[in-house]
């Protein structure tokens, strides 16, 4: 296979300046025209881009970075997938200050390259998001994806180690020195430096002299402050990368405007700007604005700050948007979500491997015990094994019973980032909305006018109802997600079955939905409103409740996927009072259970799916909740139309 170089990191290492590679990227170019085989394609377009990074700096065409999107899915590689998105992300987008594009990118690289645990490009990945974090003054965002970063170094034998390694160190440092936190940032930028040295030829000395300066300063020492943004500025002017640049005189104009070095400031705050411009960079542009709206502030020109206050609120705007802001709160929770589908499906898996040696030892005891059963010789050493053996079955009944209950929170767990995403967005709708009638507030209550600001008082405590009912309602559902999760405390108390049926039927379906996106059914629910609340442990007949709903829902979509004429899966769940007894039915119109079956269902480890789908203890879990509970779990079918399971709990 032909080598591809990945160097995802360089953007954000300030780019390795090279000059005078213009010869090199018109041969590539040459070599481009000419070739035909995509994969050659796709190296020559890689090294062409990172040649462009170095005699042009980070302003890379986006085309070259799109033809290799086009190659990667042609292919369909997951790590040319991962080269291209990093690519458009860093290159192209971060550099353009595309904030919310740019984490687009980064996360749809994210899950290829996690896919064959390529840790260099997941860290460099990592760190990119911090750096788009790190521009939206999101610290708390920024210092979880530099972390995440840290964690996927790759080995120290690695030939980019140190390169990775000062990345992490560099957006630590300027982590802390954002809090003001001088100590930990002089110790960050110490290790830095120690790494640089390791490592040279490279152009992160500008980031290195830029931190320097800026702890120095922060620690009030002017004169090593002063000394290291002169290095650095000299080396600045080196130095392409937009990233870099933004660093550097993000930390140096502030130090020259706090010594009232006001004409300097002015300088670097307009070559700042420019550079904005030249780059179509906001978060540079920005940058630019608002020091040139403090140099005119301080010399008391009143018009051109207005004029670059303008353009700074003009920036900020289109940077910080509603649709911008949504797109990045989306971004970040979708990457959450997939990341808790991949930790349910990596514990369910455990779970079935712990059933399985579970399994494999409990033949081994019966066989030994069968043994030493019939050799009278050795009859007192029989009666050990068998206690021994009676110990290890009870052990071993505990553990399924919690890996069957785990690998139905996993179920679940998708279904429940579903669920509270709902009221997590109210909350955050009428919070935006509340802090927009408090602006209105303020501006009645200084024209005095009391009518209108009663009236918005009255909209704000209305919002903050809404926002404490849908907060409440988040609360339970993580409630009743921990009562599913923890051990059960066997104490009967009451419990409002048509609340508990009804919340277990949408987690269900929303977990299934989250594993297979294809999957698709129409449920109903048919509740007897008159039903008082039963005695009952929530947390037991909670799961049995969630085992027939997801039993029902799997049966529907194995009929739908042999295509019959006219065929819709549905799921009835109902309930009601008769004779004395609380009835819950959870009916499908699947294929039925044939004969065969039917008298083995409620047995311990039968179970009719494929291997790996299914433990075999859930209906017989069930039945035993079910009978301590008093009451009664039956089930009836007609092959090829459905089936129909009923709890019988008897009303104390």
């Amino acid at each position: 296979m032909i080598r591809v170089i990945t160097i995802s990191f360089l953007v954000t290492l300030s780019g390795i300046t090279c000059y005078g590679q213009t010869p090199v990227a018109d041969s590539l170019k040459s070599v481009l025209l000419i070739e035909k085989k995509p994969l050659v394609q796709f190296d020559v377009l890689n090294n062409l881009i990172l040649e462009m990074v170095g005699w042009r700096g980070d302003n890379v065409d986006s085309t070259y970075c799109i033809r290799m999107l086009l190659i990667a899915q042609e292919l369909k590689q997951d790590s040319l997938l991962a080269i291209s998105y990093n690519w458009l992300g860093s290159f192209f987008y971060l550099n353009k200050g595309d904030n919310a594009t740019a984490l687009e990118y980064f996360y749809k690289a994210l899950p290829y390259a996690q896919k064959h645990n390529d840790k260099r490009r997941i860290s460099s990945l990592y760190f990119d998001i911090a750096l788009v974090y790190f521009d939206l003054q999101d610290l708390d965002e920024a210092l979880s994806a530099t972390r995440k970063g840290g964690q996927n170094l790759p080995d120290k034998s690695h030939d980019l180690y140190d390169f990775m390694l000062m990345q992490y160190l560099g957006n630590m440092t300027d982590y802390f020195l954002r809090l003001k936190e001088v100590d930990s940032a002089f110790h960050y930028v110490r290790e830095l430096s120690h790494t640089i040295e390791r490592e040279q030829g490279t152009s992160y000395e500008a980031v290195v002299y830029s931190l320097n300066g800026a702890a120095y300063a922060l620690a009030g020492k002017m004169d090593e402050a002063d000394t290291e943004f002169s290095k650095a500025l000299i080396e600045i002017g080196l130095t392409k990368s937009t990233t870099t640049n933004s660093l550097f005189y993000g930390y140096y104009i502030p130090f020259l405007l706090a010594h009232n070095r006001i004409a300097e400031a002015g300088i670097q705050a307009h070559t700042l700007l420019q550079l904005g411009i030249h780059y179509n960079n906001n978060n540079l542009k920005l940058a630019g604005a608002g020091f040139l709206r403090q140099v005119f502030e301080k010399r008391n020109k009143i018009d051109s700050a207005y004029y670059y206050s303008q353009l700074e609120s003009s920036v900020n705007a289109e940077i910080f948007s509603r649709s911008n802001r949504n797109r990045i709160q989306a971004l970040a929770f979708n990457d959450q979500l997939r990341a808790m589908e991949a930790k349910a499906r990596e514990e369910s898996y455990l779970n079935q491997l712990k059933l399985y040696v579970s399994l494999t030892g409990l033949g081994l005891f019966t066989i030994i015990a069968f043994i030493l059963y019939r050799n009278n010789q050795q009859k007192q050493r029989v009666n050990q094994v068998l206690e021994t053996t009676l110990s290890n079955l009870k052990s071993t009944q505990s553990q399924l019973i919690q890996s069957e209950k785990m690998a139905s929170l996993g179920e679940l767990t998708a279904g429940i980032a579903h669920e509270i995403q709902n009221p997590l967005n109210f909350v955050n709708n009428f919070s935006e909305v509340n802090n927009e009638l408090l602006e209105e507030l303020k501006h009645e209550l200084a024209v005095d006018s009391k009518q209108s600001a009663e009236e918005i008082l009255n909209d704000i405590k209305s919002n903050s109802d809404k926002i404490n009912h849908h907060g409440k309602r988040a609360g339970d559902i993580v409630k009743g997600m921990l009562q599913h999760s923890r051990s059960s405390s066997g104490v009967k108390e009451p419990t409002d079955i048509n609340a508990l049926a009804d919340e277990y039927l949408r987690l269900a379906y929303h977990g299934l939905r989250a594993k297979d996106k294809s999957f698709n059914a129409k449920f109903e629910t048919h509740f007897d409103e008159s039903l008082e609340k039963v005695e009952v442990v929530p947390q037991d007949i909670g799961r049995v409740i969630l085992n027939l709903i997801a039993n029902a829902f799997y049966v529907v979509a194995e009929k739908k996927k042999q295509n019959p004429e006219g065929y819709e899966p549905t799921v009835i769940v109902s309930s009601r009072k008769a004779d004395g007894k609380v009835e819950v039915s959870v009916e499908d119109n699947g294929s039925g259970i044939p004969q065969n079956v039917l008298d083995k269902i409620f047995q311990p480890f039968f179970t009719t799916k494929p291997t790996g789908q299914g433990t075999g203890l859930g209906l017989s879990l069930s039945y035993d909740i079910v009978k301590a509970h008093g009451g009664e779990l039956n089930v009836e079918t007609k092959q090829g139309e459905g089936t129909i399971f009923m709890i019988k709990l008897y009303i104390q």
